[in-house]
């Protein structure tokens, strides 16, 4: 089993993952159901859910595209907590004024995919 492999195989509930999008997009996700054949996670900010194989690839096209996961690396424990909560306000589906951000949540959506970038699976 590759290096990768490995470190697909060992994403659990509650880990943050970063995956590009077909065009490039970045999506910081939240995995919140695992199995032997893959798992499930939302991206935090917009909720939108993905199934995943253990290959660290969509398993079903999401809006004609596809999201592949390109790191597993764990968070800083104070961006983790801080993209935990984002989820939580984002699947609350608040209205504003609640939906203003704070400090923190500002510099984990500037910062998150520098440090995931810093950080990424081993080649196939």
């Amino acid at each position: 089993m590759s290096f990768r492999d490995q470190a697909l195989s060992a994403v659990r509930v509650g880990d943050v993952i970063f995956g590009l999008g077909a065009g490039g997009q970045e999506k910081l996700l939240l995995v919140y159901e695992v199995d032997q054949s893959g798992f499930l996670a939302r991206h935090v900010t917009t909720q939108m859910s993905f199934s995943f194989g253990r290959d660290g690839k969509t398993l079903v096209n999401a809006d004609e595209g596809f999201v592949t996961i390109i790191s597993t690396a764990r968070l800083p424990p104070e961006m983790y907590g801080v993209a935990l909560g984002l989820d939580r306000k984002w699947a609350g589906r608040p209205d504003y004024p609640d939906t203003i951000l704070s400090k923190a949540e500002i510099d984990l959506l500037l910062k998150y995919a520098a440090f995931f970038r810093a950080h990424p699976l081993p080649p196939d």
